[in-house]
C-alpha cells in the first residue's frame, strides 16, 4: 500500500493528514449532470493541462479537492481535427508512476462510458508536478462529435489508471474538469485567414516545454505546419509534419526562437501564414528551479557546515521559513579544474525527534544550461549529526567559468533519495531538510602550460555549420572535439600542423548547444557554441 513507506517519511501525522484531506465543490450543483470522483486514500493533484487552448496551471501541494471544477475554462476543437494534450502531475514520490487518462462527452449524453470517450495519455514516474517532466498525446475528435459545449475529464491514478470517470473509494489521484466547444463546420475554401502566432511565455528555459497557437477560426479541411527561425526570419524550418490542430507543443529551446504557423486549405491548395512570435531564451542562470514546498531546516534536519575544495561554510538553518538560502554572493567560490577530483562533505544536523536519516546530494551545472541533470548529481551520502564525506569528479567537458554549486538534504533514507530531489523537497508533507546554492569557479586543466585565451578567437558563434578558430601566433593543435551538451562526442578532428587559423565543419550536427575543446600545445580551451 503506497504511503505507508516510513523509511521515506518522517513525521507519522503525515499518512493521516493524507487520509482526511477531503475536497468540496465551490458549486454545490458542481459536477452534476455528470458523476462525482473521489480518492479517499489521499489526493495528489494534476498541476498542468494544455489542450485545444486551455492553458491551466495549478497548484503542486499534496491535499485538497478530488474533482477539481475548471468548467469556466473552454477549449475549442474542430470535429474530425487531431489536437495534442501535455499533462503534469504531482507523484508524491520519486518511484510512485502516475497513470493519466481523458474522458470527453462527444455525444452530449452527460456520461463518459460511451465507446471512443476515453483516452489512454500515458504515464510520468517520480515527478513533483513542477519540474519537467511532462507526458503528451493526441486526441482525435471524432468527426460525429456533436456541435456545441460539451465536459472533459482528466484523470490521474498511482499505480493503475482509473477505474473509470466516476472512480470512488481507494486511490491516489486527482480528477479535473474542463468545457470543450465542439465546431462541426463546413470544408475550408479559397485562402484561410490566420492571425498571428502567440506563445504562452515570452522567455523560455531550457528543457521546459511551451505551447504555440494562432488566432484562426476552425474549419474541416485545414493543415498546420509550424516553423522555426534562429536568425530572425531570414530562414525557416518545418518542426515536424503539417497537423490537424493549430497548436503545437515545443518540449524544449536552447536558442531565441522565432515561430510562425501556415495554414493550408486542403480542397484549394491555398495557404496562409502567421505573422511571427519571437520567443526570447532566458539567461541560463535565472531558469533553476527552486522548491515547490518551503523546506523546513527548524527541526534538526539541518545543514551545518559544507566543505568542497577551498570552500568551508558553516551555517544553522539559513532560512526558516522557506528552507533555502543562496550563498552565491556571500561566499568566494572555490577554484576547481576539469578533471579534478575534488573532495567534499556536507555535516547533517541531529534530528530533533528521533528521526534517524538525514540524506544528502550534490548537483554541479556543468554545461550551464541551467538545469540540475542527472548526470550532474553525485549522492554524497546518509547519516545522522555527523560530516558525510563523497568525492565530485569535474568532467573533463565541463564549460569554465562560474557555475551554480547546490547542496540539498533531505529526511529521507538512502533509497528513498534521489536526483529527484535536486529541486528540493517533493511533497508539502514531507518537506523536512534544507538546501542550499553556491557557486564554483570551473577553470582548464593544468596538465599542459596555462592557455592563453586573449591570444584566441573562435567564430562566428552561432554558427550555421563551419566554426573558424584563430590564433595569434602559428599553434600546434592536437585535437578539436565537439561534444553534445549532455556530454556525448559529436565531431573529433586531429591535427599534424601548426597554424594560426583552424577550420571545422559542423553543417551535419544538429540544431542546438555543443561544447568545444581545443587541445592545443599551450593548454586546453573550452567554449561554448551555438548551432543554428
Amino acid at each position: 500500500m503506497k504511503k505507508i513507506y516510513f523509511n521515506n517519511f518522517k513525521k507519522g501525522f503525515f499518512f493521516f493528514m493524507t487520509l482526511l484531506a477531503t475536497g468540496f465543490s465551490a458549486h454545490a450543483q458542481f459536477p452534476a449532470p455528470y458523476c462525482n470522483v473521489t480518492f479517499t486514500s489521499g489526493v495528489e493533484p494534476i498541476t498542468s493541462v494544455q489542450f485545444a487552448g486551455i492553458t491551466n496551471t495549478s497548484p503542486a501541494a499534496i491535499g485538497g479537492t478530488a474533482l477539481e471544477n475548471f468548467t469556466a475554462m473552454t477549449g475549442t476543437v474542430l470535429a474530425g481535427s487531431s489536437y495534442p494534450i501535455t499533462l503534469k502531475g504531482n507523484a508524491d514520490g520519486t518511484t510512485f508512476i502516475n497513470y493519466y487518462r481523458v474522458y470527453i462527452d462527444w455525444n452530449q449524453n452527460n456520461l463518459f462510458t460511451d465507446a471512443g470517450e476515453s483516452y489512454d495519455i500515458g504515464t510520468i514516474t517520480g515527478s513533483t508536478g513542477v519540474d519537467a517532466l511532462f507526458v503528451t498525446s493526441n486526441i482525435a475528435v471524432p468527426s460525429t462529435a456533436l456541435a456545441g459545449n460539451t465536459r472533459m475529464r482528466v484523470m490521474k491514478r498511482f499505480n493503475a489508471y482509473p477505474t473509470g470517470p466516476c472512480q470512488t473509494g481507494t486511490g491516489y489521484g486527482q480528477a479535473e474538469d474542463y468545457t470543450l466547444t465542439v465546431v462541426a463546420g463546413a470544408d475550408c475554401t479559397g485562402t484561410p485567414t490566420v492571425g498571428a502566432a502567440t506563445a504562452s511565455v515570452t522567455g523560455a528555459c531550457a528543457s521546459v516545454a511551451f505551447t504555440l497557437t494562432a488566432a484562426i477560426t476552425p474549419t474541416p479541411g485545414l493543415s498546420y505546419q509550424w516553423q522555426s527561425s534562429t536568425d530572425a526570419g531570414t530562414t525557416w524550418v518545418n518542426l515536424g509534419a503539417a497537423q490537424t490542430s493549430v497548436n503545437y507543443s515545443v518540449a524544449s529551446q536552447s536558442v531565441a526562437t522565432s515561430y510562425r504557423v501556415v495554414v493550408t486549405c486542403t480542397a484549394s491548395t491555398l495557404s496562409a501564414t502567421s505573422a511571427a512570435v519571437a520567443v526570447a531564451q532566458n539567461p541560463y542562470t535565472n531558469c533553476y528551479c527552486t522548491s515547490a514546498f518551503n523546506m523546513n531546516c527548524t527541526d534538526g534536519d539541518v545543514i551545518t557546515n559544507v566543505l568542497f575544495g577551498t570552500l568551508d561554510n558553516t551555517s544553522a538553518c539559513g532560512n526558516a521559513t522557506t528552507g533555502y538560502t543562496s550563498y552565491l554572493t556571500t561566499v568566494t567560490p572555490p577554484v576547481v579544474r576539469l578533471g579534478d577530483v575534488v573532495d567534499a562533505s556536507v555535516t547533517v544536523g541531529p534530528s530533533a525527534d528521533g528521526w534517524l536519516y538525514e540524506s544528502v546530494g550534490i548537483w554541479i551545472d556543468f554545461n550551464h544550461n541551467g538545469v540540475f541533470d542527472a548526470s550532474e548529481y553525485t549522492y554524497v551520502g546518509t547519516g545522522l549529526d555527523e560530516a558525510i564525506s563523497a568525492t565530485v569528479t569535474i568532467p573533463a567537458t565541463a564549460l569554465t567559468g562560474q557555475t551554480r554549486m547546490r547542496v540539498v538534504l533531505a529526511a529521507s533514507t538512502a533509497a528513498g533519495f534521489s536526483t529527484a530531489y535536486s529541486c528540493g523537497s517533493l511533497a508539502a508533507n514531507n518537506n523536512y531538510g534544507e538546501m542550499e546554492d553556491y557557486l564554483i569557479d570551473i577553470q582548464p586543466a593544468l596538465a599542459t602550460p596555462g592557455f592563453n585565451s586573449s591570444n584566441f578567437a573562435m567564430y562566428p558563434n552561432p554558427t550555421t555549420g563551419l566554426v573558424n578558430i584563430k590564433f595569434g601566433n602559428p599553434t600546434a593543435v592536437n585535437a578539436i572535439n565537439v561534444y553534445s551538451i549532455s556530454g556525448q562526442l559529436v565531431f573529433s578532428k586531429q591535427f599534424t600542423t601548426s597554424s594560426d587559423n583552424y577550420s571545422i565543419d559542423l553543417q551535419k550536427a544538429s540544431t542546438g548547444v555543443y561544447i568545444v575543446k581545443i587541445e592545443t600545445e599551450n593548454g586546453t580551451q573550452v567554449n561554448r557554441l551555438i548551432k543554428n
